[in-house]
């Protein structure tokens, strides 16, 4: 069996672990299982590249720390949680800008983005309107996670509709996960709390590290057909 196949089937046990700890409410399953998936995202990552970058390490470490915080459950945990992927979405920032292009948007381009950026911005107001008041002391460090998740969704979608190549595709659908995932998270701890949200949380969080390391491993020629 190729060392690849392995990592990912080891990766489909373990991510399964996680979301069924998360349905059967079992703590004690997660707690040993968790800890694995971003280990093992970075083997899956490191044996699809000739060198490793450095940075994209950081970036799963810190992914890494975040989870180990949460499980841990130490004191202002939730706080290193909220640092941990601050410092994550802002590194993601540089690889945004590493691969920008010259714009170039038609008519057609510019009409989805119009769409989108409104329908966008709706969501993020009413995610924040109904978790503000649930936040307490934690509201500012709530409202700077939530600017820069909509910023850093709403850089990626420009650039793949500028770029349409295979790896801003995945950049675009690995924020996009990270914003259902927080967005799950923080409806469940500041507005209602659900298993619903709960389970799909626990799936998009795998999902988001899962679609970065895609990024990462990628091509970055256009998709976009000429005719």
């Amino acid at each position: 069996m190729k060392t690849r196949t392995l990592i990912k089937i080891l990766l489909l046990i373990t991510g399964s672990l996680c979301v069924l700890s998360t349905a059967l409410q079992n703590p004690t399953i997660e707690l040993y299982t968790k800890p694995m998936t971003v280990p093992l995202f970075f083997m899956l990552y490191w044996f699809n590249v000739e060198k490793v970058d450095a940075l994209f390490v950081v970036v799963l470490s810190l992914c890494f720390l975040g989870d180990i915080f949460l499980l841990t459950g130490i004191e202002n945990g939730f706080r290193y949680v909220l640092l941990s992927y601050t410092l994550c979405y802002f590194i993601l920032f540089y690889f945004l800008y590493k691969n920008r292009k010259p714009v170039g948007y038609n008519i057609t381009d510019k009409v989805y983005l119009v769409i989108f950026f409104v329908f966008w911005t709706i969501i993020a107001y009413v995610i924040y309107v109904v978790t503000n008041q649930n936040m307490g002391d934690i509201r500012p460090f709530g409202i700077t996670y939530l600017i820069i998740l909509y910023s850093l969704l709403t850089g990626a979608v420009f650039q793949y509709i500028n770029i349409r190549s295979p790896k801003s595709l995945w950049f675009a659908i690995a924020i996009l996960n990270f914003v259902i995932s927080d967005a799950c998270f923080a409806l469940d701890r500041f507005y209602v709390s659900s298993l619903e949200l709960q389970i799909i949380n626990s799936i998009y969080q795998l999902l988001a590290v899962f679609f970065l390391v895609k990024f990462k491993i990628s091509s970055s020629n256009p998709l976009r057909i000429v005719s």
